[in-house]
């Protein structure tokens, strides 16, 4: 499975996302909460238990989610890449949204 970085934390409540800082993974679990202007979530890791992330801190959610209906925007380096070798495509349908299906 592959993560992608979701830049708009709105839209990852009860998705299963791995919290990264300056490239180094610091937490993974499931989005519990977050804040309605999208800075703030709560994630819930079976390790470590419900931990707050805030983007002020320069964490980053890097998200892979399999629910059917799950939509998220595509960071803009993510969207320039689309298509090169190495890098996965998006449909053509969907300039700046993404969503999966199981």
């Amino acid at each position: 499975m592959t993560h992608r970085r979701i830049d708009d934390w709105c839209t990852l409540s009860g998705a299963s996302v791995e919290i990264r800082q300056q490239g180094s993974i610091i937490c993974s679990g499931i989005v519990d909460d977050v804040t309605d202007d999208g800075r703030i979530m709560w994630v819930h890791s079976t390790v470590q238990g419900r931990r707050l992330f805030e983007k002020a801190d320069f964490y980053q959610a890097w998200a892979v989610e399999e629910r059917v209906g799950f939509h998220y925007k595509a960071t803009r380096a993510e969207l320039n890449t689309a298509g090169q070798p190495g890098h996965g495509a998006l449909p053509e349908d969907s300039a700046h949204t993404s969503s999966t299906a199981a």
